[in-house]
């Protein structure tokens, strides 16, 4: 949200949680009320979720309550989307045609059925890339517990990943050349705290000694995370989509 964001109600978080609590009933959580204490320390930590609103190019008053059930919804979803649960879905996006064409034309005597499997592999690469995010979010979710961080689902921390009792935040990418957030790096006195698994210009050059550092974790490694995603995908493999129909030409 924008610094200047108008509510109808005060931003306070004494108010967001219990507002919360009366949503939530039995299924409010601890974890929860980590995130929201630190979603509404500061305006600019609270993601849009459509808001607020315009009458005759006008900008309303966010209504708290409403919002506040709308973050709860997208901070359950995305707890319940997570690898280990999610089905995945077919791309919606159809590859260019001519990619084809200029790939024959670059690589002599390759067949139509050869270049089916190189652009068909190349979209399952490309969603295979996409969620290894996802499944770095789950395994650090499961890791990092132990040590008070917990994972802001959903996206329910704008440009957060996990955030702590304490108020600190974390932003975690797979890759340093992953897209930047052009989000502030200082919130209310707060540091966003950034890092990467990943160097991309260097070959299996990992960081996790700099994310042992940053949150005091001890079981996190590059060993201990392919374990997670191995275990993962053996045990959802529909969490990724594979077209399974045979090659008609």
């Amino acid at each position: 949200m924008k610094i200047d964001t108008k509510f109808d109600e005060p931003i306070d978080s004494d108010i967001a949680i219990k507002y919360a609590k009366e949503y939530c009933k039995e299924s409010y959580s601890g974890d929860l009320e980590i995130v929201l204490k630190c979603a509404f320390n500061d305006i600019r930590n609270l993601p849009k979720l459509r808001y607020p609103k315009k009458i005759d190019k006008v900008e309303q008053p966010v209504p708290l309550k409403e919002y506040l059930h709308k973050f709860i919804d997208a901070y359950n979803k995305g707890y319940s989307n997570r690898p280990s649960l999610r089905i995945g879905n077919s791309s919606k996006t159809h590859s260019d045609p001519i990619v084809g064409l200029i790939f024959s034309l670059r690589v002599a005597n390759t067949s139509e059925a050869e270049l089916k499997k190189i652009v068909d592999g190349h979209s399952l690469q490309m969603s295979i890339e996409n969620i290894i995010g996802d499944l770095l979010e789950e395994y650090l979710s499961i890791k990092l517990s132990d040590y008070g961080w917990v994972c802001c689902w959903g996206s329910s921390i704008d440009a957060v990943d996990f955030c702590n009792s304490k108020g600190e935040l974390l932003q975690i990418k797979n890759s340093d050349n992953s897209e930047n957030s052009s989000s502030s790096r200082v919130r209310n006195g707060t540091e966003i705290k950034k890092w990467s698994r990943r160097k991309s210009t260097q070959n299996n050059k990992f960081s996790w000694e700099e994310l042992i550092e940053l949150t005091g974790a001890k079981n996190i490694s590059e060993e201990d995370f392919r374990s997670f995603v191995k275990s993962t995908i053996e045990k959802n493999p529909k969490c990724i989509y594979v077209n399974d129909e045979p090659i008609k030409f």
